[in-house]
């Protein structure tokens, strides 16, 4: 056993590819989070929770914020997996601000928060996740594509198509912070 524990929670599987990766890297506990034991979080001193970015909310956060007695003073690292660009700090503000409504602020406070690229499968998509696309679509098509910023022009090229930017080398900033722990 290990005294790192991978969480995840992942609707299409690119958070799950990316917590697989960490976990085998590491040697550490994988678990998905809706099937844990909150007693279980007990067993481990370094936390990675991996879940999806939807709407600047990562996916079953709430497992972290549920069991925040349990976690409290565990060296936590959080892995957002969405279509923004992580290098990108208004991508980043947006989600660490979401992060910080979740979670409790003592917690949010000593939580490393990473950003990787995830996928997208338009068939996949439910009714609310295909209209948020329409929205932004429309939303773009008003403006001037000269003055996309690189997110935009990114969105506006892969509007509608099926697309991946999931890599393992992506997670190399993890793995390095990971070290100092």
């Amino acid at each position: 056993m290990s005294d790192t524990l991978v969480l995840y929670k992942s609707k299409r599987g690119a958070s799950r590819q990316y917590a697989e990766w960490i976990a085998e890297t590491l040697k550490a506990d994988l678990h998905e989070a809706s099937g844990f034991l909150a007693r279980d979080f007990d067993r481990y001193a370094k936390i990675i929770y991996c879940g999806g970015l939807y709407a600047n909310s990562i996916n079953g956060i709430k497992v972290i914020a549920k069991n925040r007695a349990r976690v409290s003073g565990k060296k936590i690292i959080v892995v957002a997996c969405g279509l923004s660009y992580p290098q990108i700090e208004s991508s980043v503000l947006r989600v660490v601000n979401g992060l910080a409504k979740k979670l409790p602020e003592p917690l949010h406070k000593n939580v490393r928060l990473f950003l990787v690229r995830g996928s997208i499968t338009y068939s996949e998509l439910r009714f609310f996740e295909n209209f948020i696309l329409k929205m932004l679509e429309n939303t773009l098509r008003k403006k001037d594509p000269q003055t996309y910023s690189p997110e935009e022009k990114e969105m506006a090229d892969t509007l509608g198509r099926d697309f991946s930017f999931v890599n393992r080398e992506s997670l190399q900033p993890i793995l390095d912070y990971y070290k100092t722990l």
